[in-house]
Formats: structure tokens, sequence, C-alpha cells
């Protein structure tokens, strides 16, 4: 009779979702050591495809031709630059994620179609490296306004996707580096000149880095107290702001540095995420493609999160996710699947290069099982 009860109970318990995991310097899927191999989706419609009746499908047939082409990843945006979502009231507050309600249901869908597809989803859900809404900005200067966001928006679809399958990592916002300030500070998380004369603040929109890890640094916190289990990273726009080990770079990320901002102590990155593209054809010195992920010297796994052969150096895109395979990073996502812009490669070119990694193992399983 007990062990009726027992196998009862079990058959009436919903099976534990696997997560993607961090274990020293590796991810980590169903306890074997993964490569995330896939694309960039970003966006459709920039900025308009999640709610307000924006989402019609076409991502998720994105995500199955992914699939089809041997990939096992996806970085897609969400809010972009506020102009659809989330909810805005007259004085620059967050009251909702979208006026519809249909937004967190959205992202729902896409990860059910990626879990269909095995395919792991990071959410981006800001656009530092082009930010020209004024109420988005808000958000970054403003405490009152950011927690209205947080409360009215972000809670609410975290509560909607927490323990989702699908769901790999969460990202405040790609390439803050592009809107920051270049200044001195006798604080070193703060101080921008070494990224700066690198070419970050390209925007022109001067936010203090200060003000940026505490916008990331919150919505990190935020997630991590819904779901404690989706990893947190953040995009930037090179190796520049991500590690200490050259004399060109600064670690703007580290955890004391977004603990201290955010007045917290889960504030922090699970892994770091780098973009590298040429600038005249040639790779900037310490340029991901030029190193050895251990060379960066974190002691967090390291994913390459946008690069295009066209602006790669002369390097064919799949040997550029065979290099990122071979050199001790995590993963690399190529930009991007709409294939729009001066440094994106073709679908066919991102599709046929995802075969260069469909059933690797060796240094990180490629094939993975969502469920």
């Amino acid at each position: 009779m007990v062990l009726l009860l027992l196998l009862y109970l079990a058959l009436q318990t919903p099976a534990t979702a696997y997560r993607l995991q961090v274990s020293g310097t590796d991810l980590k899927y169903k306890g074997e050591k993964v490569f995330l191999s896939g694309c960039n989706i970003a966006w459709n419609n920039y900025g308009y495809d999640f709610g307000n009746g924006g989402y019609d499908g076409k991502l998720e047939s994105w995500v199955e031709e992914i699939k089809a082409g041997g990939g096992n990843s996806i970085r897609v945006w969400t809010h972009v630059e506020g102009y659809s979502t989330p909810s805005f009231d007259l004085d620059g507050y967050v009251t909702k994620c979208d006026v519809t309600g249909e937004f967190e249901n959205d992202v729902l869908r896409l990860l059910d179609a990626a879990q269909k597809s095995n395919v792991l989803v990071t959410l981006v859900m800001w656009n530092g490296a082009l930010l020209t809404n004024q109420l988005a900005i808000d958000l970054v200067w403003d405490d009152s306004k950011l927690s209205s966001y947080i409360e009215n928006c972000l809670n609410s679809l975290m509560n909607k996707i927490k323990g989702h399958p699908a769901l790999a990592a969460f990202e405040a916002v790609n390439e803050p580096e592009g809107s920051v300030v270049v200044e001195t500070n006798s604080n070193s998380c703060y101080d921008t000149t070494i990224i700066g004369n690198n070419g970050a603040g390209w925007t022109g929109k001067a936010i203090p880095m200060e003000r940026w890890l505490r916008f990331i640094g919150r919505q990190n916190e935020a997630v991590r107290a819904i779901d404690p289990e989706t990893l947190t990273t953040i995009g930037s726009w090179g190796q520049f702001a991500q590690n200490g080990a050259f004399s060109n770079s600064r670690n703007h990320y580290t955890d004391s540095c977004l603990n201290k901002a955010a007045n917290s102590t889960s504030a922090h990155l699970d892994f770091y995420q780098m973009h590298t593209y040429d600038w005249i054809g040639f790779w900037s010195p310490n340029a991901p493609f030029t190193v050895d992920a251990a060379d960066y010297k974190l002691k967090k796994p390291l994913v390459i999160g946008e690069y295009a052969s066209v602006c790669a150096a002369g390097t064919a895109l799949p040997d550029l996710y065979e290099y990122a395979y071979n050199h001790g990073y995590n993963g690399g996502w190529s930009w991007h699947y709409v294939a729009e812009g001066e440094c994106s490669d073709t679908r066919d070119t991102q599709r046929l290069a995802l075969h260069q990694l469909a059933n690797r193992t060796e240094n990180g399983v490629v094939a993975i099982i969502v469920d």
C-alpha cells in the first residue's frame, strides 16, 4: 500500500524542469558541459515584437530554422527602447507591460516554441546601443521610475515565465557602454576613461556608469527574487568593459561593482558576454577571436554574444564558431537573423555555419534536449 501511494504521488507531482546552470567557468545542462551555439534573433519588428498585438509568430518560425541548422540557443530583444512596451503614464512611470495585456503571454509563447525546438532563450530587455526614447532613459536616471518598471512589468513577466525550461538567461540591457558618459571617478567601477578611449559613449546620452550598474543590478536582483535559477548576463559592445586582464580594459561588471551600485547582495552576473566586430578590417587588441577565453582571467563562463563574418577581419562564419568552441568560450551567437545592417550575415550563411558544431561534444554538448 505504501509503495502504491508513493507511486501515485510521484505520478501526480510534475517533474522539475532542468535549467541551464553555471559550474565554475562552465555552463552545464543536465549535469553536462554545454556550448551555446546559435544566433541573435534580436528582432523582427524592432521594439514591437511583443505585446500590443505585435506578436505574429515569425520569431517562432526562425527558432525552428535555427534548430534545423544545428543551433541550440537564441538571444532575443523585448522592450528595446520602450516605444511599444512597457506602458508609461504621463509622468513617465510604468503602469504595466503593455496596454492590451499580451506582453507576458507573448514571451511565454516564444519560450514554449523554443522548448519544442530544444532551443534555450536569453531575453534582452533594453538597448543601450541606440537609446532614443527619453522615457527609457529616465528609467536609468530615476530610481522611482525604475521601481515602477520592476513592480508593474518585470515582476509580472518573471512570475509568468519563472521556471520555464527554455529560459536560459536574463539580460537587462544590450551594450550599455554605448550610452555611458566618459569620465574619471575615484571609484574604479565608475571610472570610464579606459573604455572611453576605446569608443564607449557613442550615443552621446552621457549616463554615468554608476547609474547603468544600478539599472542592471536592480533588475538582476528582481529576477533572482522570483526565479533564482534564471541566469543573468550583460552583452558588452567589446571586451574592453568586461575584463581587467589587459591594459586597454576594465571590468565594470564585477560582483562588487554591481552589488555596490545596486545596494544589494544579489545584483551580480552569472556569466559574461562580449560582442566583437572588426574595425576597418582588423580586430581590436585582445578581441575574443584573437585570444583564449582563459586569457581574460574571468572566473565565470564567457559567451561571445555577437559577431558576423562580414565584420570579422576576413574570417568565415563557420571558422568563428569553430574558434569559439575550441578556445574555451561557452557559446557563440551570430548577428543577426533579421539579416539587416552593415555587420550582419545572411540567414542562409548563419544556418549553414551552425552545422559546423551541430553534433559536437568534445568541448561541450551542442545537441541538447530542453525539458
